[in-house]
């Protein structure tokens, strides 16, 4: 009996972040603001300091700037940009 329930909310778990997985890959935009809402839902000041930690792992992380200019230096080619 046990192990049934056990095999349960292990496939249960598996497909849950299958699902996840692939909504991910289909829907990138909806799934982003649907993270964002969540994290900003989590990150009241009225929450628990845990449930805030919680709400701050599940933030999206910004792109960081790119391009001439930007001063990321990635591509040695801001370089010739830089004369002093």
């Amino acid at each position: 009996m046990i192990y049934a329930i056990v095999q349960a909310v292990i496939i249960s778990a598996v497909v849950a972040f299958s699902l996840w997985q692939v909504a991910r890959k289909v829907m990138p935009k909806s799934i982003h603001a649907l993270q964002v809402k969540g994290s900003e839902v989590l990150n009241r000041a009225d929450m628990p300091v845990v449930v805030q930690a919680v709400g701050k792992s599940l933030q999206p992380s910004t792109a960081p700037a790119t391009g001439c200019g930007s001063g990321c230096d990635t591509c040695k080619a801001c370089a010739s940009f830089k004369k002093v």
